[in-house]
This record gives structure tokens, sequence and C-alpha cells, in this order.
């Protein structure tokens, strides 16, 4: 069966209360729906949407940031940073790519989990049958105890083939986890991810890839990310083991989730 679309949902597992931050970003999603749920023809308005999370003592937004929809503080380096074509990007409509920037407006905030929550939505237009995969790329993450430089990839595969069954766009499936999350030492942990599809299709997750010239995880892919014996199960449960592991351990740990005919989501966690 192939895999039409994705979107990649990163965020930080740790195992410490108290542990130290020492990147500003903790992780997001990328993801996409067509605007008119029952669009037909050419060309296809699509609204992508970036959702990121950020260490509030280093990206702190206000309730007033908000309220006027000003941009996360303090991330200068991404200034001119926008989604970059990773995957058959002679492809359709590629053009658009140059005018969207990674930089979200702040969404939320909270000093007690040490948490900022940005997110941006970019409506553009593609032609019907655009098939291409986008990603932000960077490398300032946390300190991984299992990968040297921790580098991340947030990918989206937009993919405008009508569906055979109803002649319709798809929608990509949805999944929302907080970031970060505390795993209790020398316990295991089962967690079950939540996603959701507008389409009705049946869900089922896998670990990321970085193959077949889509990279779905840079340096955060499964299992040279994680703990030792740490398991996926097709429903999207995860279970991690908490033992063998010290109270400034991180871990990173990428997912694709979707349904495997038409569409596909792409999660990563960091443990």
């Amino acid at each position: 069966m192939s895999m039409h679309r994705c979107f990649t949902l990163i965020l930080c597992l740790i195992f410490s209360f108290k542990l130290s931050y020492s990147s500003h970003f903790l992780g997001g999603t990328i993801t996409w729906r067509p605007l008119n749920a029952s669009a037909t023809g050419s060309p296809v308005a699509i609204i992508i949407i970036q959702t990121t999370s950020w260490n509030y003592s280093s990206i702190k937004c206000t309730d007033a940031n908000i309220k006027n929809g000003a941009s996360i503080p303090n991330v200068s380096s991404l200034k001119n940073v926008t989604l970059a074509c990773i995957n058959n990007c002679g492809n359709g409509s590629i053009g658009y790519l140059n005018n969207i920037t990674v930089i979200p407006a702040c969404t939320g905030f909270s000093a007690p989990v040490g948490t900022t929550v940005g997110q941006r939505s970019d409506l553009v237009y593609l032609a019907a049958n655009d098939d291409f995969s986008v990603a932000f790329a960077a490398g300032a993450w946390c300190s991984l105890t299992t990968v040297i430089g921790g580098n991340w990839s947030l990918a989206a595969r937009i993919n405008l083939v009508p569906r055979s069954d109803n002649g319709l766009y798809n929608n990509p499936p949805v999944a929302t986890v907080m970031s970060p999350i505390n795993i209790p030492y020398n316990k295991t942990l089962v967690m079950h991810i939540p996603v959701g599809d507008a389409d009705g299709d049946t869900i089922r997750c896998r670990w990321s890839t970085n193959a077949n010239g889509i990279n779905e995880c840079a340096s955060v892919c499964p299992p040279d990310s994680l703990p030792p014996g740490t398991t996926i199960f097709p429903n999207c449960t995860i279970v991690i083991p908490g033992d063998n592991v010290t109270i400034e351990d991180w871990f990173a740990v990428a997912i694709m989730v979707g349904w495997f005919i038409y569409s596909l989501i792409c999660v990563v966690f960091f443990l």
C-alpha cells in the first residue's frame, strides 16, 4: 500500500523534573488540510499549519503577545528560514515555499511547565495531483543521550492526488501531544498518542525512517535514539522502559502516523 501524506510531530520526554534545557526548541508539528473539504479541480487551496513548542526561560510569550498575534521572541536565527522541499521537488507548485517562514505567533505558554507554544497558518494554492514533501529541519535541540548532535526534521508530505473512493482531496490525520513529558525513573510508561482523522480513516503508527530519499527524522530516528526495549504498536501506543536511565537523560523517538493507503503523519518524541 502506498503512503501519501504526512506531518511530523516532535516532542520531548524527559526523565527529570528539574532538567536544565540546553536548547530553545522543544518540538512541534507540521500538518495541512484542504481549505474546502468538498473541493475538486485545480488550483487547490490548502492551509499549512506549523505548531512548535519552545523553552519558556528563553522564549517568553505574554498574554499581550497572544492578544496581538505577535511572533515568538528571540528567534532571530530563524528569520530567513523557510519550509524547504525535500522530495519530489520538481513537481507542481513548489514556488510557494519561498514565501512560508517557520516563525510562529505566540499562542500559549506555561511558566510552571516551562513551555511556550507558537503556531502559524499559511494559505497556499497548489495544482491538482501535486505530490511533494517539505520540512523544517535544524539542529538546536537538547543534548540527547543516545544521539550526537540532536538534529531534527519536521516534515510534511503534501499529496493532492484525489482519493479513489470519493474523488475528493484527502484530509491528513492529526495528533496531539504535550511537550515536554516527564517519565518516572525505573518505571515503564505506556503512552497512547491521541490521533484523529476527519475522513474517518483507520489510523496506524510506525517508526519514522531516513530512507528512500525522504528524511522523516534527521538524527533522531529510532531505534538508535531510544532507550533499549522501547516498543511501538500499530494502534499508536508506545511502551517506554524507564530503567537504565538517569535524571539527566534525553532521548528522541520519531513516529509516522496515518492511514497507510492515503494519509500519513510523522511523529517524533523525545524521552
